[in-house]
């Protein structure tokens, strides 16, 4: 599986299509006032995909993140039990096991593993392959460090738990970042509604007031260019509210 492309399962799909229709009324009603409009339902569907798609691969990525510290803590600790590196990896993911209910990806990985090296493949290619496939640079990082250290007789146990513990402060300064920004996240969000409720408290408030900007050739370019400004700003927004640690 490769985790740096989310790709939405059929259930999630189907959850995304009456958003997306939800959408499109809305930019329908307040923007076009025509259901003409709602033949953007397509382009919407296909932009909420992206995004949600995003969103969720990064949601995905941080959780393996914290399993893969985890697992890393119990090879660590398998190895300083005496076990080899390759039975270290069966122990960690029969550890991984107790503290994660159901078969999280971390352990379907480290159960791949096992497969691999039964298979006779090295634990090296597998961790190698691992680290591809996740987009995680500490997996990255450890694989090309564990690989060396193998090799050269070095301190695996140190490098896995050195490893472990940069991930824990990365994953504790995310959290502390995230709290920080929890209320301009909010204020983003109540600021993308602004514009919508704007338009229709005028469109009921004083009828006929929009009236100038619906169903003429000018009013259109006018309102499709307020649209594209309003998600110009929505864009510049997520980004600086976005922090990479």
């Amino acid at each position: 599986m490769d985790y740096r492309r989310y790709r939405p399962n059929k259930r999630e799909r189907m959850l995304f299509v009456p958003e997306a229709a939800a959408l499109t009324g809305i930019i329908a009603l307040c923007f076009y006032n025509s259901p003409w409009a709602l033949l953007l339902f397509p382009l919407v569907l296909l932009w909420l995909l992206r995004e949600k798609g995003e969103y969720l691969g990064e949601k995905r990525r941080k959780a393996l993140k914290l399993q893969f510290k985890d697992a890393v803590e119990g090879i660590a600790a398998a190895l300083a039990a005496g076990y080899s590196a390759e039975n270290a990896i069966r122990e960690a993911r029969k550890d991984l096991q107790l503290v994660y209910a159901g078969n999280t990806d971390m352990i379907q990985e480290l159960s791949a593993m096992e497969r691999k090296l039964d298979a006779n493949q090295t634990i090296e290619a597998a961790m190698e392959d691992f680290a591809k496939r996740s987009g995680l640079e500490e997996a990255g990082t450890f694989a090309e460090i564990f690989t060396a250290g193998k090799r050269n007789g070095g301190d695996l146990i140190g490098i896995m738990e050195d490893t472990a513990r940069t991930i824990s402060q990365i994953a504790e300064t995310e959290r502390q970042a995230s709290m920080a920004l929890a209320s301009r996240k909010y204020e983003q969000k109540v600021m993308n509604l602004v514009p919508f409720a704007m338009i229709l408290y005028l469109r009921m408030g004083c009828p006929g007031f929009l009236n100038p900007l619906y169903g003429s050739f000018t009013g259109i370019i006018v309102m499709t260019g307020s649209l594209g400004l309003y998600l110009l700003a929505w864009h510049m927004g997520k980004r600086l509210l976005d922090i990479e640690v």
